[in-house]
């Protein structure tokens, strides 16, 4: 449980990281076992292996499956760096488009 919360940690600062995305959903997903503590942040693991599924706002204008990719590969090789798990996938589910006031 005390790994599952410094991934969720770190995945949530790694993908904030990303200029593009601008803010974690609100409601963000439910769980039903507590197994994370992140509301728009899942991790599962099964053999070793991890599932990461996140929800994000992005800032209109993004080139929006570039950025996917971007988060996919960037998580993946920072948990593998900072953490030492082994990713099986990343999945991003954008859930709205936000604007940026200038």
């Amino acid at each position: 449980m005390e790994q599952d919360s410094n991934l969720v940690a770190l995945t949530e600062k790694i993908v904030l990281g990303f200029k593009e995305v601008s803010r974690f959903p609100k409601h963000g997903r439910s769980s039903r076992s507590g197994e994370y503590t992140h509301p728009s942040i899942k991790i599962t693991e099964e053999d070793g292996e991890y599932t990461i599924n996140i929800d994000v706002f992005v800032y209109y204008g993004v080139n929006i499956p570039q950025l996917c990719y971007d988060i996919q590969t960037g998580l993946i090789h920072s948990l593998m760096e900072h953490a030492g798990v082994v990713v099986r996938s990343v999945n991003i589910r954008v859930e709205g488009v936000d604007i940026v006031d200038k």
